[in-house]
């Protein structure tokens, strides 16, 4: 056998000669291919990091962490390799993970050119192809201009001041009746005010109690986005799937209602997108349960939070109470509603918004991947690898936001919009895909507040530890006790 094989490679020489003289060939055409041009040769490498485990990479590490901290394993890694490092997670290996604001900016600014959203396949068979996270193109731009223009400022005075206002009110009056309750809890509370709210605008549904089938389908679907994804009878996964089958019957019976009888005057998005004539039924359908999950998630998520925090800082829930008294104390009795003057006039209550968002807003990472090779610094990020851009992880950086891990509304007085254009705080992403509801949240956001202020005192009755990923979330709901201001 060993003279076998002498033989074979004695006989070969030339194969193994021409092998390794085209390996050389090649390698020098790939150093001049990655030169800058002046006849340099400067070989492109890898951010620094670590595959981690086969398979599974760091994935079960970076779970474990966030459990108990925000920021032990993006310290760590920065510690190490940097705010921008190569790491094997939710089984991609070819992955880089972005700690840096400018860079995550960069990122975002970009997308459509240098790089495009990449969700895993079960968040986009959940939301759908067409879903504005899915999307990618003329259609995201088309998609993604048509929503701006339904919730732009002037559009929210109109269309949604009223409606919001009737629904926090009608929702408040049932928790005064129930007296204690978990603030956020599966669609309990906040998330149930938030989807009667999006319901009523998106497809001019009735309340909750009237379509009970269809609200449980928002419930089960909304639960199930970021949900283990796995599609057997009896996980939430399954549910989810199951409740998204659901939504579509709804919303196609809308769409075949409003053909039907076109004089009916109604005033959702639902109908100016048919009005619209631009886009297929299936785009339409997949367009309003994307909303769905970006409206309740946002919006009631930071209400709920905001309760949490407000609670936790009575210094903070004294100065917004006093603002909110006295906004309704110069408006006279008998006179509760407010005005969109009122709203501009609001102060605090914005910081408040802010600061939550800051330390709780569900745009906790993005996705992205890159469409060609990227130079960042003196490395390479390869064309086809994926982009996390760990927003939430910058948001309590102390390096950007002193004290960073504490409740400090006041860190945003005397600041404008000028924090929109802040890479270190970036709640609704940035650049093409910025979410297109922004001013809708903090609209929501803000009337909550008010009327939860003013209507009520409260009380925690459990201590709450709160987790941040996939998104945040009260283990118990944040149950408290409510108390009518009325009976003051």
């Amino acid at each position: 056998m060993e003279q076998l094989i002498h033989s074979i490679v004695d006989s070969n020489w030339y194969l193994w000669f021409f092998g390794l003289f085209t390996c050389v060939i090649l390698l020098l055409l790939r150093r001049g291919k990655d030169g800058q041009g002046d006849g340099s040769a400067i070989k492109p490498k890898l951010p620094p990091g670590s595959a981690g485990l086969p398979f599974i990479g760091e994935t079960i590490r970076f779970l474990l962490d966030a459990k108990s901290s925000r920021r032990k394993f993006f310290d760590e890694h920065e510690l190490r390799y940097g705010p921008i490092f190569r790491c094997n997670l939710f089984g991609r290996a070819r992955a880089v993970v972005s700690v840096d604001p400018e860079f995550n900016k960069y990122v975002l600014q970009n997308e459509g050119r240098l790089f495009e959203a990449k969700y895993l396949a079960s968040f986009r068979h959940l939301i759908g192809k067409y879903g504005l996270s899915a999307v990618q193109g003329e259609l995201q731009r088309k998609l993604h201009g048509t929503a701006v223009n339904l919730l732009k400022h002037e559009r929210l005075s109109s269309d949604f001041m009223d409606d919001i206002q009737d629904i926090f009110l009608a929702g408040m009056r049932k928790w005064e009746e129930q007296g204690d309750i978990p603030i956020q809890h599966k669609c309990n509370q906040a998330s149930i005010i938030v989807l009667n709210l999006m319901a009523k605008k998106l497809l001019d549904l009735p309340p909750a109690e009237e379509m009970k089938d269809v609200y449980k389908a928002f419930d089960d679907f909304v639960g199930a986005v970021f949900s283990l994804p796995l599609n057997i009878p009896g996980t939430t996964y399954a549910r989810g799937i199951q409740a998204r089958g659901i939504l579509l019957k709804r919303i196609h019976e809308c769409i075949k209602e409003r053909r039907q009888h076109p004089e009916v005057v109604r005033n959702d998005l639902l109908t100016k997108l048919l009005r619209e004539g631009t886009f297929s039924d299936e785009i339409i359908a997949d367009t309003i349960i994307f909303f769905v999950f970006a409206g309740v998630e946002t919006s009631s998520m930071a209400m709920a939070f905001a309760v949490k925090y407000l609670t936790e800082n009575p210094r903070a829930l004294e100065e917004l109470r006093a603002e909110h008294d006295a906004l309704l104390k110069a408006k006279g009795k008998g006179n509760e509603k407010l005005t969109w003057n009122d709203y501009q006039s609001m102060k605090f209550v914005h910081c408040v918004i802010n600061e939550t968002l800051r330390l709780s807003s569900a745009t906790v990472v993005l996705f992205r991947e890159a469409k060609q090779d990227i130079k960042v610094k003196d490395f390479v990020i390869p064309k086809g690898w994926t982009v996390y851009a760990f927003l939430s992880a910058t948001h309590v950086d102390e390096k950007y936001h002193y004290e960073a891990d504490k409740f400090l509304p006041w860190r945003w007085q005397n600041k404008g919009q000028e924090i929109l254009d802040e890479p270190c705080y970036m709640p609704f992403g940035r650049g093409g895909r910025l979410c297109p509801g922004l001013h809708l949240a903090r609209f929501e956001i803000a009337l909550f507040l008010h009327n939860f202020v003013t209507k009520f005192r409260w009380e925690a009755l459990e201590v709450n530890h709160a987790t941040h990923f996939p998104l945040p979330s009260m283990a118990k709901g944040f149950p408290i006790r409510l108390h009518s201001r009325a009976d003051d």
